[in-house]
């Protein structure tokens, strides 16, 4: 079992990851923060969260999201490996 610092770094690292994701997303669609809280009906100060320090986001809201983008989310247990 993982202990506490490596749970903690193994749930800032898939939300550092997915936040990436949907920044290269938005980008793609050449939209600002502000269009995507407009679009979404997600609060702008949630998705600045996301973008700027891998805040995590609950289910629905990644539901929204996800709907946004044509995607859906996909969980997926993984082996902990970190980059040095």
């Amino acid at each position: 079992m993982l202990d506490k610092p490596i749970r903690k770094r193994c749930f800032k690292q898939t939300f550092t990851d997915l936040s990436e994701q949907i920044w290269h997303l938005r980008r793609a669609k050449r939209l600002s923060l502000a269009d995507l809280a407009i679009l979404t009906k997600i609060p702008l100060h949630q998705l600045e969260a996301l973008e700027n320090n891998g805040y995590p986001l609950n289910v629905g809201t990644l539901s929204q999201l996800a709907s946004f983008y044509d995607k859906r989310i996909k969980i997926e247990l993984v082996d902990v490996t970190f980059e040095k």
